[in-house]
């Protein structure tokens, strides 16, 4: 219950908007029980043959009513739907706040596709919560009790029979209803969870699959989800059509009943035939109240569970946390001290006991086989990943609770996995410094080597990239990634393999303009080209997340340790190249 609640709760934010359209509900369908109640006195008491000035007042009814319930109605629809429509901006506003400052850290365990289901699938079915689900329960308990009291008027026994078969068919069958639909709701929305991250997975590695020849291997767990969703599906629609076929009867047994009690009435004189024509037809416009209470019921079932997953913890709770005085901008120094890292349901460590000390002006390189925990130390310094042990300290403060965005500010970041936005150029350069001028990105695309790739551009810095980039290649890529960073004015800076994707001339060339950007400021750079290791202050050796050797290249080469080994066997590499 307590995602619901959660629900509610959010619902306080417009209470005048939510107050306003139960009343416009109540206004519409009380006015559609006038309009049948009048219409059945007029034809009623039309086979009497009165005068016509008899009927002038229920002849004003019929059109005061007819036409005030389409007006009603259409503010009622107007109102909830803006009700609606605020309670899905707080929800994705809430998703993303809670979502986006432990990111990637809380994404880990996460599939790309279920994240999507949430944000996309999740919403649609809440989006219905209000309308289909709060708004209808609370018109029913309304009009229920003012219609049995209306009718109780005629006779008291009349108003019992109503009661209890509105109460048995807007909310008794809808229990039932709940129960019967809990079970294939809940796996529908898993399913389609399941089946929304397949999707994902199998369209980013299309081009894989259709190389590899293997659609139908890759193809068929998603068409079996696919199909089991529709048999849920088609499950859940048999139960929703027997409840609405059970709510049909439910109120043609309450009609019967209530002219089974009141016939009788009538032939002893306590009701005219006029009345019981009334009371017949009101009888059967009050339902217009309880009989979507069925739907509703279904509909409750997806939005609990719905809610639950949207809900579910996501990331730590980051609104408390403390900015860094933003006077403070002299920083002059980042340290980890014992360090432990491991990921979520993994027992082996990511780093083990790792110590780094990088101080404005100072050069460190990470060496490493694949697998070290190279990447995992820089996640660690921007926060993406948060150490089970050890500490993190800027200028001897302690990073916990300092609010992440911050702590990420201190560092320009040139990762090894690169994502370029479908945009242009100028979009995914803005990306590193909303405020740079033109002149300044046409001077970072220089410093990163893409003239010659620029200026065959026909459309300057609107030239439309792709998604990740596709128009580009890899180390097209890569030095848009390095134009990123030269962007950036922060005081350390974290490269991440950026040569990787480069040739030498290339490589050369965005080294030189990154050191000369690093001029002044902390460096970190993870390689594996042993190429610029001299003009590093210490070097780390990472092995198994440990760190094994550390020191100037002079010192690890007389130490004749494993630096040394790697050393000569690249250096002999190059040799025989």
């Amino acid at each position: 219950m307590r995602p619901l609640i959660r629900l509610l709760r959010i619902l306080r934010f417009f209470a005048g908007e939510v107050f306003l359209s139960i009343i416009l509900g109540i206004a519409a369908i009380a006015a559609g029980i006038g309009l049948l109640g009048t219409s059945a006195h007029i034809i009623a008491s039309a086979a009497l043959h009165p005068s016509i000035a008899t009927l002038q007042v229920a002849i004003v009814g019929v059109r005061f009513f007819g036409i005030s319930r389409g007006v009603f109605r259409y503010l009622e629809r107007l109102v909830s739907h803006s009700v609606n429509l605020k309670m899905v901006t707080r929800l994705r506003e809430d998703f993303f706040r809670r979502i986006e400052p432990g990111a990637p850290a809380n994404l880990v365990a996460l599939r790309g596709g279920d994240v999507l289901q949430r944000v996309i699938g999740d919403l649609e079915v809440l989006e219905n919560f209000y309308v289909r689900v709060l708004a209808p329960v609370m018109i029913a308990l309304v009009v229920v009790i003012g219609t049995s009291l209306f009718i109780g008027t005629y006779a008291i026994e009349l108003g019992f029979v109503l009661f209890f078969g509105m109460v048995i068919t807007g909310f008794i069958q809808p229990v039932i209803a709940l129960l019967m639909t809990r079970k294939p709701s809940e796996s529908l929305v898993h399913l389609n969870a399941k089946s929304s991250a397949k999707w994902v997975e199998t369209l980013q590695g299309l081009e894989d699959i259709q190389a590899c020849n293997a659609q139908r291997y890759a193809y068929a767990p998603l068409l079996e989800d696919i199909a089991l969703a529709g048999k849920m599906q088609k499950r859940l629609s048999v139960l929703s059509g027997l409840n609405s076929g059970m709510a049909l009867l439910l109120m043609n047994l309450t009609l019967f009943a209530t002219l089974w009690v009141a016939i009788p009435i009538v032939n002893d004189g306590g009701l005219s035939g006029v009345s019981l024509a009334v009371i017949a037809l009101i009888t059967l416009a009050s339902f217009e109240a309880v009989n979507p209470l069925p739907a509703a019921a279904h509909q409750l079932s997806a939005s609990r569970i719905a809610a639950r997953r949207l809900f579910s913890p996501v990331g730590e709770d980051h609104n408390q946390l403390v900015r860094i005085d933003s006077e403070l901008t002299s920083f002059q120094g980042v340290k980890l001290e014992g360090i432990r890292l491991s990921y979520p349901d993994r027992d082996e460590k990511v780093l083990d006991d790792v110590d780094l000390h990088l101080k404005r002006g100072q050069k460190i390189a990470v060496l490493g086989t694949s697998g070290a925990g190279k990447t995992s130390l820089i996640n660690v310094l921007v926060v993406f990943q948060q150490a089970q042990s050890g500490t993190f300290k800027v200028d001897g403060v302690d990073v916990k609770g300092i609010d992440p965005d911050a702590v990420r500010s201190l560092f320009a970041v040139l990762p090894q996995n690169i994502y370029l936005f479908n945009g242009d150029i100028r979009e995914n350069l803005l990306l590193a410094n909303p405020g740079a001028t033109a002149d300044d990105l046409m001077r970072v695309i220089e410093k990163a080597g893409l003239s010659d790739w620029f200026q065959s551009q026909p459309d300057g810095l609107e030239t439309w990239i792709g998604e990740r980039g596709v128009k580009m290649s890899g180390g097209e890529k890569q030095r848009l990634a390095a134009a990123r960073v030269l962007l950036q004015d922060r005081p350390f800076l974290l490269l991440d393999e950026p040569t990787a994707n480069l040739d030498q001339i290339s490589g050369e060339w965005v080294m030189r303009s990154l050191f000369q950007h690093a001029e002044g400021k902390g460096l970190l750079l993870i390689t594996h080209d042993l190429a610029w290791l001299d003009a590093m202050d210490e070097i780390l050796l990472l092995e198994n997340g440990r760190i094994v050797e550390r020191g100037k290249l002079s010192e690890l080469q007389d130490s004749n340790g494993v630096f040394n080994q790697l050393f000569k066997v690249e250096m002999d590499r190059l040799i025989d190249r």
